[in-house]
């Protein structure tokens, strides 16, 4: 059966939204599928696309706010462990985390459910500079609060306040070098240090094979780091919380597909197609903020739905656990460092184009050489400060309340 307005026309935006969803019900009424990328469930053919958008961006914020409050899940611990050579829970967590990301990931773009080719991680420019900077001042900046910017968030659900100042200068830092001020030294960072790969993508297997052999050599670089993190997890299972750690990197890992899923095919909207994400939140928490203050002329979007979704599932396990209490500050020295912590993972996270989750997780699970890069400068840059604050300042203070 042929319909006469199969496509959107020209009209205005209200007579084209009016034509699409007459033509999506007279398709249902002749059981033919509209045309998306790839079919989603068949039950899901009732929702509006923006809902099971909306719905799936705030489940999957909420699975991962519960399960970062009950693991700890944090890259920060993770690098201290290893820097320390104390390797446990978290260690271990990161160890499957990643891993379980990147196979899931590619294994669903092989399927052809999802198609990767099209996001901001593998584009044909590799910013390396920005890249980097952005890495080791995102780094840096989660040693001295204790936490990156996910943790933050899981912990201010919970009463922390500490948290709470660093999630609102992290997310003012981000809208500003985003769209305000801070624009201006971000632009001239990623002019100033770029590489152009031409009309090729930054694509780790497309840069070690041809466009032929790509989607085979993504699977065996995933297969590759499945085992390199089984073997980890394997010798870190006999660890205090290990068993717990890797569990919970199991769980996280698996987010990482679930939003590509929900993004590029359930809420694919083939009317107002939209970029496909995965979880971040670094520039999603400056959204949210701005989105606060113009709530009537804004919509929310997956990044700002998850991270409300990540606050209600931190404070319900918070509740159901018994650990929901007010923290403070003792210092305003202890102040002042978690404001600056918050402004350098602002500043950093997107010029790296992510966060731990974000770059660590969401990008590397493309196999994009600048997540990569981005990732390797989150981890020296925790480093780097791991070693000023435990050497050049002389240990933790008395004064400081930890944030976790």
């Amino acid at each position: 059966m042929v319909f006469k307005f199969d496509k959107p026309s020209d009209a205005a935006p209200s007579a084209r939204r009016a034509e699409y969803r007459w033509n999506r019900f007279r398709r249902r009424q002749a059981n033919i599928r509209p045309r998306i990328r790839h079919p989603g469930p068949k039950h899901m053919d009732s929702f509006e696309p923006r809902f099971l958008l909306l719905a799936g961006a705030l489940g999957i914020g909420f699975l991962y706010g519960t399960i970062a409050r009950a693991s700890g899940f944090c890259l920060r611990s993770a690098v201290i462990e290893v820097i320390d050579r104390r390797p446990a829970r978290q260690a271990a967590a990161w160890a499957v985390a990643l891993p379980v990301a990147v196979l899931s990931t590619q294994v669903l773009g092989y399927l052809g459910i999802i198609d990767l080719s099209n996001t901001m991680y593998l584009t044909p420019t590799v910013m390396w500079l920005s890249l980097i900077v952005g890495g080791l001042l995102f780094g840096f900046g989660m040693v001295i609060t204790r936490g990156c910017g996910g943790r933050h968030l899981v912990l201010a659900a919970g009463g922390n306040l500490r948290s709470w100042v660093v999630i609102t200068v992290l997310g003012l830092t981000a809208y500003m070098t985003l769209r305000g001020i801070l624009a201006l030294p971000r632009t001239w960072i990623e002019s100033a240090g770029s590489v152009s790969l031409g009309e090729t993508a930054q694509s780790i297997p497309l840069l070690l094979t041809d466009e032929a052999g790509a989607a085979t050599a993504a699977l065996v670089i995933a297969g590759l780091m499945v085992v390199t993190g089984s073997i980890a997890a394997w010798r870190l299972a006999r660890r205090p919380g290990a068993l717990g750690g890797i569990a919970a990197g199991l769980a996280v890992g698996l987010l990482i597909p679930a939003s590509w899923y929900v993004t590029g095919v359930l809420g694919f909207d083939e009317f107002e197609p939209a970029p496909m994400v995965s979880l971040t939140f670094t520039a999603p928490m400056g959204n949210a903020l701005q989105f606060l203050m113009t709530y009537t002329g804004s919509a929310a979007d997956f990044g700002i739905t998850a991270v409300a979704g990540v606050l209600a599932g931190a404070f319900a396990w918070a509740v159901a656990s018994r650990s929901l209490k007010a923290e403070g500050f003792d210092t305003p020295g202890h102040l002042a460092r978690y404001a600056l912590g918050g402004a350098l993972m602002g500043f950093g996270g997107v010029l790296a184009l992510g966060c731990t989750v974000g770059a660590g997780l969401t990008g590397m699970s493309t196999l994009s050489l600048g997540s990569l890069i981005a990732l390797a400068s989150i981890v020296s840059g925790g480093a780097i400060g791991h070693f000023v604050k435990t050497r050049v300042v002389g240990g933790r203070s008395p004064a400081i309340v930890p944030a976790e």
